[in-house]
Order: C-alpha cells, then structure tokens, then sequence
C-alpha cells in the first residue's frame, strides 16, 4: 500500500478518535471524572479491537444486516426523541429552524426575528430548506437519523463489506452522532450532503454540456448551507487549476454559475425585506461565531497553499477534512483561552462543530480508490 495513504488514513482515523474521545470524556465527566476516564479509554480500547477486525477481515457482513441494525436505530430514536422534549435541550439549532418557518409562515422576514434568548437564525436558506421536511413532522432529530441511512445507502455501494463493517461499527460507535441525533443538531447532515457532492467533483473534467454546469448550479444550492463549506471548496478549485483538468475559461463560467444558484437561494428572502435583509442575513449573523475574522483570514490563507500537496482527488478530500479540523479546533482553543476549561467542560467552545470533519474523515480511512 502507498506510505502516503497509510499515513493519511491513520491521521484521518485518529482525528476522528480524537473528536470522539473528547465527545466522551466531557459527556461522562458531567457523571464523574473518573467515569469519563473510564469510558474515554473503554471507547479507545474498542477501536483498536475494531481496528484488529478490520485488518484481519472479520467484519464482512452483508449489507441486510447494516439494514437492520439502522431499523432497530431508526426505533430506538424515535422513542428516545418521544421521551427527551426539545425544549429541554440547550442546543437551540431546532429552535431556529422553527423560528425562521413560523415566521416564512406569518409573512415575516425570518432573519430578523430572534429567539427570547436574543438568537436569530444564522445559517444560510437552503440549511432551512433540508430542515423543512423535518419542521413539518414536527422532529428535528430525524434528520442525523436520515444521514445515518444515506450514509449506508452511499457508501455500500463503493466499498466492500469488510470496510463498510468497519465504517458503519465506528459511526454507531460514535458518541458525537448520537449526540446529534437526541440534541437535534443538524451538523452532520449538512457536511454529509455537502461532502458527498464534493466527492462526486472529481468526475467533474469528464462532464459536458449541462451535466457540467448542472453540477455548478447544484453545487452553489448546496453551499448555501454553511460557509464553512469555502475551505475545501477552495481547497478543490485550486486543485483543479494547478492540474489544469479543465480550462480555465470553464472553470470561470462554471464559478459563475454556481454564484448564480447561490444568490438565487437569498432572492425570496431579499425580496420580502430588502432594508432589513442588508443589516441582517446570515453572513452578518454568523460571520465571528467560529473564530475572529482575522483568525478566519489565516485558514483561508491555508486553503489557497494546501492544493499544491495534493497529488490525488483524495488528497483533496483528506485536507478538506483536516483543514475543517483545524479550523474548529482553532474555535475551542480560542474558546479555552478566553473562558478557561470551563468553556469545554460546559460551554463556550462547542465541540459539536467538529462533526463538519466526519465525512471527509471517513472517506480518508474507507476510500481505495488509490491504492
């Protein structure tokens, strides 16, 4: 196997232990700091005994199973979800999600209605438009739920049963996914979608026509989800121009239409209030939750200089995830070093972000496609 793949995905692998320890240790901490130990190093220990089936070819089992498994997930969440009301959460992203529908429902611009808590809703329309589905059925944690099913649906079909084994044990081994699911958080449904149409970029330079700049306009749809999403994205354009796969005057007109489909997601939105949605829209809203501006200006320096080590597209979806993870990991130690420890074990330096990392991560550590 090529040493750069192996240390790619041992760095991938233990980036997502990492997230996932810390997920563990400051859940159970809330218990006992010696119960958080415990189950931190009980949870490392389960995946270097995963790790060990894997590489040995022990976790080969049929899809059907997986399909099972999710069933019984699918069951056990929607009585969890019917036990733990929303309302008692102090995750407040299914809050803003009601928040904007109910005001879309009343003919009011939702950007500039908040929360009794003084929130108002920051991500972008389309993060709103996934969410609908769910606002509608009146359960927010499903949609982490559907993620989980289209991840198996994706994922079966370009891996074979030893690496979806083990794909599938580290994601229900996951406390961040369940985490997701019974706080309502919506995070890693709009990584999964968003990482999944970058994956499918690579076949990009092979497309013409409409199916080319289709794939601009569904990409700019997409984006208009979190901004987040501009690193790997440039991560991949630059990518594509060093290797000149595609002309340059493609690229421009395909950039072109993909912030055309962008914009055109803001238009009913700007059209209901045109004075209030230039003071108050999503890039104003959410433009220092992660990190300060000037923080944000040295990781998209690093987006523009991490294209020239990427060999293959699947350095470009390694770095994306890596880049993603420095990124919020810049966010909890600028929280740590504003608040102290307390911002981790309580509040302040949000962990949940790291779920922006997962499905480039898992891509890394299941893809062999280079090999």
């Amino acid at each position: 196997m090529n040493s750069r793949i192996t240390i790619q995905r041992f760095v991938a692998g233990s980036l997502f232990i990492t997230i996932n320890a810390l997920f563990y240790f400051k859940y159970l901490y809330r218990v006992s700091l010696p119960m958080g130990l415990v189950v931190t190093g009980g949870y490392i220990a389960f995946i270097y005994l995963l790790f060990s089936l894997y590489k040995r070819q022990k976790l080969g089992f049929p899809v059907w199973v997986w399909a099972g498994v999710m069933g019984l997930l699918t069951i056990g969440s929607g009585l969890i979800l019917h036990f733990i009301p929303k309302e008692s959460l102090n995750v407040d992203r299914w809050e803003m999600i009601q928040l904007f529908w109910d005001s879309v429902s009343d003919g009011i611009y939702p950007y500039g209605v908040h929360s009794p808590e003084g929130n108002y809703p920051g991500p972008m329309p389309f993060y709103f438009i996934v969410a609908y589905p769910f606002y509608k059925v009146g359960e927010i944690g499903w949609m982490t739920v559907g993620s989980l099913w289209l991840t198996l649906w994706y994922f079966q079909k370009r891996i074979d049963r030893n690496s979806l084994g083990f794909l599938m044990l580290l994601l229900l081994s996951s406390l961040a996914i369940y985490w997701e699911i019974f706080a309502r958080s919506t995070i890693f449904i709009n990584s999964l979608l968003f990482a999944l149409y970058l994956f499918g970029l690579k076949d990009l330079p092979k497309r013409s026509g409409l199916g080319f700049y289709g794939w601009a306009f569904i990409g700019g749809i997409l984006f208009s989800m979190r901004t987040v999403f501009v690193l790997p994205l440039i991560i991949w354009g630059m990518y594509v121009c060093l290797r000149k796969e595609i002309r340059m005057i493609r690229i421009f007109k395909w950039g072109l239409c993909f912030i055309a489909a962008f914009a055109l997601t803001f238009l009913p939105f700007y059209c209901m209030s045109p004075h209030t949605f230039m003071r108050l829209n999503p890039f104003v809203t959410q433009g220092d939750v992660l990190l300060p501006f000037s923080y944000v200006v040295c990781f998209l320096g690093l987006a523009f200089v991490v294209p020239f080590f990427c060999r293959k597209y699947a350095d470009v979806c390694f770095y994306g995830g890596v880049l993603l993870f420095a990124t919020i990991s810049g966010h909890v130690v600028y929280g740590l070093y504003d608040n102290g420890i307390e911002s981790f074990l309580t509040n302040g330096a949000d962990i949940s972000y790291y779920l922006f990392c997962f499905p480039f991560l898992l891509e890394t550590i299941v893809n062999k496609d280079e090999e």
